[in-house]
């Protein structure tokens, strides 16, 4: 789907696109997005039904998939992730961060303490209730360096020694700065683990409990009899399936060998709406492929040329090109379901003649740039090529340097001068710590700015929301205006699932991955 320059897709928009999704699934009716299409096939089964096994194909997986939750590195593995363990906040449908181990999380006044409350009863697949000595155990293994967690530096505020136990179900986390983000940044950094946890029998307080996994291969789990949320999960099991292929992939859920396939290709995205044994589920994401330019390296370092390589994208032709017309437009700017996004900069337009302009000031008459691509899927491939195509015919020589992507995520990974990456759908201040913020670990653009710098560490621990939002309305910008990131549109995700009932649109993407509330409509 394609917004005009002037409509952006809201929190009030999306939302009303959930409540009708409840509505739909009740009533039967067909979900539509804003252009129409359906988000997910008319409901066959208003009422969940116990028993059978999911089957969930994914995507990629390799040897290195793992039962880690603190290495969640593929789709494989988060799927698995999500189905074995879970954290103190969830993240929502609608991307609200919301409580879910916990009765409560409050912070004080500066924001640099949160006290904690478990739900009570709660217990590990082992049997072992959970109590606050494995919230800070499970912290401790997040922030040791032996663990590698791979969100680890998302809590490198939180001062361990500090944090303590008040009872067995209450904890107080002591942080070394105010952070207004500390929920969010917990629901992906902080796996909840049993201080005797055991990597080689890994148990977790999620829906489903591991019967047998190989890596690369595929993993069977089996109910959880003892989850704490009343009567799920629905399904007796489910069984994750690596693909390496697509082509494969589709098969198996069209001969129904599996019954569920997320995140599908789009240019697949048509034929499958066809097959009358499928449904289909859309969910109008705020994941993006950005375009990272390094700043610190010529040509980048000049504002101008990064301004000009924004301005030689035409947004609309690379949303219908590379995404086949599954996403809409963005404005270089991400996080736009956040209520700190700043919707109030005018959207940047398609204008080569001005991009011109701008190259011949910074002494660039004509301008030779390479662009390092792989095939990462989700359309990553596709709009590195329609852009080197667009920046070409204004004159602009962009070099595809295509790479596989073992190579691409290999030691040169961060090094690119110019390259795509793919960015997940979190709230403003987290994606700043994951992207082109001043405490990143992975600042593809290398983006630095004093007052940028100085804002962020003012906003995060301001607990105020109306100064909190002036600051961050104008760290985005500075952004806007000198960052090193073109964010060009976000993309939908579509799933495909044979005969499985409680599916809704996700504005994550991961639908799929509910996996406690999904059923099977025929058993």
């Amino acid at each position: 789907m394609t917004l005009s320059s002037n409509r952006k897709l809201g929190r009030r928009d999306f939302l009303k696109g959930s409540l009708a999704a409840g509505a739909a699934l009740v009533g039967g009716a067909t979900l539509v997005d804003l252009s129409g299409r359906p988000l997910v096939s008319a409901a066959r089964a208003a009422e969940p039904k116990r028993g059978g096994m999911l089957i969930h194909g994914i995507q990629g997986g390799s040897a290195g998939d793992s039962l880690d939750p603190f290495k969640v590195l593929s789709a494989a593995d988060y799927a698995r992730f999500s189905a074995l363990y879970e954290t103190l906040w969830l993240a929502s449908s609608s991307y609200s961060i919301d409580p879910w181990l916990i009765e409560s999380g409050e912070p004080n006044a500066t924001l640099d303490e949160w006290t904690i409350r478990l739900k009570k009863g709660i217990q590990f697949h082992h049997g072992k209730t959970l109590t606050a000595d494995d919230v800070i155990y499970s912290a401790q293994r997040c922030l040791d360096p032996a663990t590698g967690a791979i969100y680890g530096g998302l809590l490198a505020t939180l001062d361990l020694k500090e944090t303590k136990k008040l009872d067995e179900r209450t904890v107080r986390f002591k942080l070394k700065s105010g952070m207004i983000c500390f929920p969010e940044a917990a629901s992906l950094a902080l796996p909840i683990v049993p201080t005797d946890f055991d990597l080689a029998k890994p148990v977790g307080t999620g829906p489903f409990k591991v019967q047998s996994f190989v890596p690369g291969q595929q993993s069977v789990m089996v109910r959880n009899e003892n989850y704490w949320r009343d009567g799920r999960p629905y399904a007796d099991g489910i069984t994750h399936v690596d693909f390496n292929d697509e082509t494969a992939r589709i098969n198996a859920l069209q001969s129904g060998q599996i019954n569920m396939a997320d995140f599908v290709s789009f240019p697949l995205i048509r034929v499958l709406a066809a097959d009358q044994n499928l449904q289909i589920n859309r969910s109008e994401t705020v994941s993006f492929i950005p375009l990272n330019m390094r700043v610190d390296q010529k040509p980048y370092q000049d504002v101008r040329v990064r301004e000009a390589l924004k301005l030689l994208v035409d947004r609309e032709a690379m949303v219908k090109g590379a995404y086949l017309g599954e996403g809409r437009i963005a404005n270089d700017l991400y996080a736009p379901l956040d209520p700190l996004f700043n919707a109030d900069l005018p959207q940047r337009q398609h204008d080569p003649d001005k991009a011109k302009f701008l190259l011949k000031q910074a002494g660039f008459d004509s301008l030779q740039i390479e662009l390092t691509t792989s095939d990462l899927g989700s359309g990553v491939l596709s709009s590195t090529e329609l852009y080197a195509t667009q920046a070409r015919a204004a004159g602009v020589d962009v070099k595809l340097n295509k790479v596989d992507s073992a190579a691409f995520y290999g030691p040169q990974y961060g090094q690119w001068a110019f390259s795509p990456n793919l960015q997940p759908p979190y709230n403003y201040f987290v994606t700043l710590m994951q992207a082109d913020g001043p405490t990143s670990t992975l600042n593809l653009s290398h983006f630095q700015d004093e007052e940028f710098t100085g804002l962020y560490g003012k906003a995060v621990a301001e607990p105020d929301d109306a100064k909190r939002k002036s600051m961050a309305h104008r760290m985005q910008e500075i952004q806007y205006e000198k960052g090193g990131t073109i964010i060009w549109g976000f993309q939908n995700s579509v799933d495909f699932t044979r005969g499985v009932g409680g599916i809704s649109p996700d504005v994550s993407g991961f639908s799929t991955y509910r996996s406690a509330d999904l059923w099977l409509e025929d058993q």
